[in-house]
């Protein structure tokens, strides 16, 4: 014997693969504007629903008050540069030690001397192009 049940135009179905992986229906891809590469967030409510929606990108903080200030610390060393002076190794040590606490320690991303930290190399590739959306 052959039962059809008739879905609701509102329910979807789709299979899982054996990785577990879905393919997200057409109408529902439509409806919540999803693209390729795209994250879903999977919500549990108490009730034992779940509800699925497309999570939102991930957004910088925008903090208009540290905007202001990285402002005008570049237009001040821009006008008076010679006020600019060098970081040199008693600095650095004092500065390391302000965040670890005990001389000769470092931290992680600043280990105890200044010439270990010039050793160290950038956590950013320097010579790739920067994404087109930001600004110089």
């Amino acid at each position: 014997m052959h039962y059809h049940i008739h879905m609701d135009e509102n329910e979807l179905e789709s299979s899982l693969t054996d990785r577990y992986q879905t393919t997200v229906p057409a109408r529902i891809r439509k409806l919540l504007g999803l693209n390729k590469r795209d994250k879903l967030e999977w919500i549990l409510d108490e009730s034992g629903g779940i509800r699925v929606s497309k999570k939102p990108a991930e957004t910088e903080h925008f903090d208009p008050i540290f905007d202001q200030w990285l402002d005008f610390l570049e237009k001040d060393m821009l006008e008076h540069p010679e006020r600019l002076i060098p970081l040199d190794e008693k600095w650095y040590e004092d500065m390391v030690f302000e965040l670890s606490g005990e001389r000769g320690v470092g931290v992680p991303g600043f280990p105890p001397t200044l010439a270990e930290f010039r050793a160290q190399p950038l956590p950013f590739d320097i010579d790739k192009a920067l994404p087109e959306d930001e600004e110089i």
